[in-house]
């Protein structure tokens, strides 16, 4: 059986950063005594940062090109 690349790499990439967070957001809370909730806000923000920017850089390619 052979496993697609692509998708494979996916979810390696989501994997890694899921356990990047969760290793930032104990050091945030045990080490510098953040609030639980001022990590949840920051995070939230920060994924709606991203996600902003990826739908800006889809759709600004499109809304670029002129079919003439």
């Amino acid at each position: 059986m052979r496993i697609p690349k692509i998708p494979f790499l996916l979810a390696i990439a989501v994997g890694s950063a899921a356990l990047a967070a969760l290793w930032l957001a104990y050091v945030a809370h045990n080490d510098f005594g953040m609030s639980s909730h001022a990590i949840r806000s920051d995070a939230l923000l920060c994924a709606l940062l991203v996600f902003g920017l990826l739908v800006i850089g889809t759709f600004s390619n499109r809304l670029g090109r002129r079919d003439r």
